[in-house]
């Protein structure tokens, strides 16, 4: 996951074991949603559906987002 703090992305992907992948799509990180990484570092945290996650660096390598254009800088609408 490469977003700088505060900025809003779509994830676009997740390259992750399917039983992991399943995992983080239950906890709301799927293609297609919006999130915004709160603070960079290990673990990670983002902000998806109103909900902060923890997320290893790791395990983060593993979502490829893209960045929303089309969301004002700072506010996430999920």
């Amino acid at each position: 996951m490469e977003l700088a703090p505060m900025q809003v992305g779509i994830v676009t992907d997740l390259f992750a074991p399917d039983d992991i992948a399943g995992r983080l799509k239950s906890l709301g990180l799927c293609s297609g949603r919006r999130v915004q990484l709160v603070k960079a570092g290990d673990p990670i945290i983002v902000r998806v559906l109103g909900s902060r996650l923890g997320i290893s660096a790791r395990l983060a390598r593993s979502i490829q987002v893209r960045p929303d254009t089309c969301v004002e800088e700072g506010v996430a609408r999920t």
